[in-house]
């Protein structure tokens, strides 16, 4: 998992979410399938005419550091922008697998509404080792891995906006791509504090070559 607090600067977050809220939205359940559309209840932007809002959001994620560092994006297999008013919720469920005949890997949410403005609307994860509530700051990005159990708590006041999607890596097995994120890390640390030598060059060849074979 991996929370982005600057994702988006303030101002930046603040003219998008104006932008969206002069969107039309419809109901989010009629997206949904499977048991997914029984304990879905939010609103959806009309993804016809907010193309250009979630292709300028595909844009900047595709070309963000951490993502790319973190993610090692392939495409983005689907994106939507999701709005609860009070009362609102979406419950227990797992992201589909597959979208739009992309593979989804990791699942990740950009929070665009100030969490001041709103109460309740927490992304809960259920974790191994217990839940992991997430309401961070607006402009704020979250990844995870796809396949988890989670949910939107109930919205009791103002509403919640967000924009969600799915991202195809183009290293499937989340253990290998913790190996490469880790990898990069040990580069880093080591060239801050060392300056690149040999020991670097050989430590970016076996990167390059596990990127080769594991790549799709």
């Amino acid at each position: 998992m991996l929370l982005i607090d600057n994702f988006l600067d303030r101002d930046s977050a603040e003219r998008l979410r104006r932008k969206i809220v002069d969107t039309p939205f419809n109901a989010g359940s009629s997206t949904a399938t499977g048991l997914a559309a029984r304990v879905k209840n939010n609103l959806q932007m009309d993804r016809e005419k907010g193309s250009r809002i979630l292709d300028d959001i595909a844009s900047r994620l595709m070309t963000h550091e951490e993502v790319e560092l973190y993610a090692i994006p392939k495409r983005i297999a689907a994106m939507s922008v999701n709005r609860y008013d009070v009362g609102m919720e979406y419950g227990n469920h797992t992201d589909a697998p597959i979208m739009n005949n992309y593979r989804c890997d990791l699942s990740f949410t950009l929070f665009l509404e100030d969490h001041a403005n709103y109460d309740g609307g927490e992304l809960v994860l259920e974790q191994e080792h217990g839940l992991l509530k997430v309401k961070p700051a607006i402009g704020s990005l979250f990844l995870y891995s796809t396949g988890l159990i989670h949910r939107v708590t109930p919205v009791t006041r103002g509403s919640r906006l967000a924009c969600v999607g799915w991202i195809e890596s183009r290293v499937r097995d989340e253990q290998r791509r913790t190996v490469l994120r880790e990898l990069n890390v040990v580069h880093r640390s080591y060239v801050a504090r060392h300056g690149r030598d040999e020991l670097v060059d050989l430590l970016l060849k076996n990167a390059a070559s596990l990127m080769r074979m594991w790549c799709e």
